[in-house]
C-alpha cells in the first residue's frame, strides 16, 4: 500500500466466505482505497489459521502503531467460523441484534 493510501485508511471491510477471503481498505467517506481476494476460505482453514490468514491478506494495510477497525462478515460468524454469531428468533427488535 502506498503511503498516500495508508494515511487515508479508516477501516477494513472483510467478506470471508467458505472458499474465498475478500477485503477492502476503506477511507472515512466509504471510498475503496484498495482491494484483495485470496482463496483462503473458512472451510479450508483450522481455527488456529484464521488470524494468520487474515493478516497475510490485510497486514500491509495496517498501521505500525494504533488501531484500525476491521469489520468481518460471512462464514467468520458461522458455527464453524472464527466466532459464532448465532441466528436471532424472528421477529427481533433491532436493539436485540447486539446480543
Amino acid at each position: 500500500m502506498t503511503q498516500a493510501i495508508s494515511t487515508r485508511l479508516a477501516w477494513v471491510a472483510v467478506d470471508w466466505g467458505s472458499s474465498n477471503l475478500r477485503a477492502w481498505a476503506m477511507d472515512a467517506g466509504g471510498a475503496v482505497l484498495a482491494e484483495v481476494e485470496a482463496a483462503r476460505g473458512m472451510l479450508g482453514l483450522a481455527p488456529a489459521d484464521y488470524e494468520p490468514a487474515l493478516l497475510a491478506v490485510i497486514g500491509d494495510w495496517l498501521p505500525a502503531q494504533g488501531r484500525i477497525t476491521v469489520l468481518v462478515c460471512g462464514m467468520a460468524g458461522a458455527r464453524q467460523g472464527w466466532r459464532e454469531a448465532p441466528y436471532r428468533p424472528v421477529p427481533t427488535a433491532l436493539d436485540a441484534l447486539a446480543e
